[in-house]
């Protein structure tokens, strides 16, 4: 005849935690109430910490100053307009008859409003020579492409504004309304294009 076997519960007690300790089930709700009290008292000082950092930073932005397109900035090649370095100076003898390049101030890169498109125009349109204007379309405020397209006009590739370098460059395509304001420019001595005066109108739309 076989003896029954006996079948062993090794499951703690009820009220005992997971060391086998005996404890009050009430405490576990107090422990879980704490850790919640805990977690709260750490979000209010994170929303705290928050709430003072976002206007400081919104301060800080508004108070950055940026700098306009003056007299006498040098100009050097844009990102993405060359591959001559980002940051050189842009002289007049790298730009072939026909093409065109962009640049910003030198220092002033911050701004994306002093980006500028410089051509040198074919001697056939009666213009030959440097000419720079706002790279910001007068549409919707998008940047020109930097080269010129098959017509040798700057064309916007937000919504096919084109604009005629060599005629001031007045639209002749799209939806823009009015012409990239322009830049006068000058070289100095050592061949570098450099601003010399003020663009003729507000850059990007009105």
């Amino acid at each position: 005849m076989s003896t029954p076997h006996t079948r062993l519960d090794l499951r703690p007690p009820l009220g005992t935690d997971d060391a086998g300790r005996g404890g009050d089930p009430a405490d576990a709700g107090h422990f879980g109430r704490r850790n919640l009290l805990k977690w709260l008292i750490r979000l209010g000082l994170g929303a705290f910490a928050l709430a003072f950092a976002l206007p400081a930073l919104a301060i800080r932005s508004l108070t950055r100053v940026t700098q306009a397109v003056a007299q006498g900035d040098e100009l050097v090649y844009a990102p993405g307009s060359t591959d001559l370095p980002v940051g050189e100076s842009l002289r007049a003898a790298d730009l072939a008859e026909g093409t065109a390049v962009q640049a910003f101030p030198r220092g002033k890169a911050d701004d994306a409003n002093n980006l500028i498109e410089v051509v040198r125009i074919p001697a056939g349109d009666g213009a030959a020579g440097l000419v720079a204007y706002s790279a910001i379309c007068t549409h919707l405020g998008c940047a020109v492409y930097a080269g010129l397209n098959d017509d040798g006009h700057i064309a916007c590739p937000c919504h096919a504004s084109q604009f005629d370098p060599a005629e001031n460059a007045r639209v002749v395509g799209g939806p823009a309304s009015r012409p990239l304001p322009s830049l006068p420019i000058t070289v100095n001595a050592d061949g570098v294009v450099v601003v010399n005066g003020a663009f003729s109108g507000p850059i990007g739309p009105e």
